[in-house]
């Protein structure tokens, strides 16, 4: 069945480019955020040219590709613009089973009005297996100055992206973000944004807009093994006032999870007064209902929760534990695709339950 045929609502029009200015993400006064290492690097990627060789000696190539990925990536800036496009070359074709490609590859794409709150103004929108698409993400029409925010993709490398607007629109530096400096999520699939509709929807998106501050994210699809070279990564980002270490769902099952002390160690050597929020995993509906999984996550959570308390004895008063299962009501029954990852409205319970957590953390002094 060819559903574009079927419904006309459902098709991928190309975006009329007509009376278009393209602009480069990285020059001013547009706003890149959310590459921690593009400023030595010149490249859309999480993680640094010079750390590929670093893991692949350490058998770890899979963070090399992962590491292209681009979740967390973001654009913003100010424009009298009617209609907001994307022009993009991605690494390569969405796939992925039980995710769509408007999460995987797609861009999205938010608005704020003079005195007003983000609202979504829509995702790109292009052809099954397409690694190269021009696409309209907003075409509200009106010519009001107002600040746009557009998320990267959460699972594809980019290539290259344009952001295009009216030609005679004014375009100018947003706004500076509410808290300075930036905050950190280092985990697993789940923090990358799997399986998220949209890139805004990733929890760590969703908290960047509520705590108006950029958000990092080193979410490593099924890689988040703690190692100490990953330890050295993190302590290289700028500006980090909080990071939050989310492993358990990857560590746990890998075998990896008894590396937490360590790593925390190592991170702690190198930024003495980071704080570090240790976050166990959320119980999913179907694992709640085996009682030798529900078992070894009872031990996983207390193994993290012991690495934490063991710390704070021995003199560490900025790092905690919080326990990942009370951030999904009722058990997560209705949040996830298969258990395990997230819908939409998963990530939104995530995310509000960890906003007044890190609120603290990120609030201006």
């Amino acid at each position: 069945m060819d559903i574009a045929k079927l419904d006309r609502f459902m098709q991928a029009r190309p975006a009329p480019e007509e009376g278009v200015r393209w602009l480069a993400p990285f020059e001013p006064p547009l706003v890149l955020e959310g590459f921690a290492f593009f400023e030595q690097d010149g490249a859309y990627r999480r993680l640094p040219l010079d750390s590929d060789a670093v893991f692949s000696r350490a058998g770890r190539a899979a963070l090399t590709e992962l590491g292209t990925n681009t979740a967390g990536g973001c654009i913003r800036f100010r424009s009298s613009t009617g209609r907001v496009l994307v022009r993009t070359r991605l690494a390569a074709a969405c796939a992925m089973h039980h995710m769509p490609s408007t999460g995987q590859g797609g861009f999205d794409c938010y608005l704020r009005r003079p005195g007003g709150a983000w609202r979504y103004a829509g995702p790109s929108v292009f052809g099954h297996g397409e690694t190269a698409y021009t696409a309209a993400l907003w075409s509200g029409g009106d010519r009001e100055e107002k600040e746009f925010l557009i998320h990267f993709p959460l699972y594809m490398g980019v290539k290259e992206v344009w952001v295009g607007v009216d030609a005679d629109a004014s375009v100018a530096a947003p706004a500076p973000r509410a808290v300075s400096g930036a905050a950190a999520v280092y985990g697993t699939s789940i923090d990358q944004g799997g399986c998220a509709s949209h890139p805004g929807m990733a929890f760590p998106a969703i908290l960047a807009r509520a705590l108006d501050v950029q958000i990092y994210n080193f979410g490593f699809s099924g890689n988040a093994c703690l190692e100490p070279e990953m330890a050295d990564v993190l302590a290289r980002v700028p500006g980090l006032r909080l990071l939050v270490v989310d492993a358990e769902a990857n560590a746990g099952p890998l075998g990896c999870l008894g590396r937490l002390p360590a790593f925390l160690a190592r991170l702690r050597a190198a930024c003495p007064r980071l704080p570090i929020l240790v976050v166990s995993a959320p119980l999913g509906p179907l694992e709640a209902q085996q009682p030798d999984r529900v078992a070894q996550k009872d031990a996983w959570r207390a193994a993290q929760r012991d690495a934490v308390e063991q710390a704070r004895a021995g003199g560490d008063a900025n790092i905690a534990f919080l326990d990942g299962r009370t951030l999904w009501p009722d058990g997560g029954e209705e949040y996830t695709v298969d258990g395990v990852h997230p819908t939409d409205l998963g990530f939104y319970f995530m995310a509000r339950g960890l906003l007044p957590v890190l609120l603290p953390y990120l609030t201006e002094e």
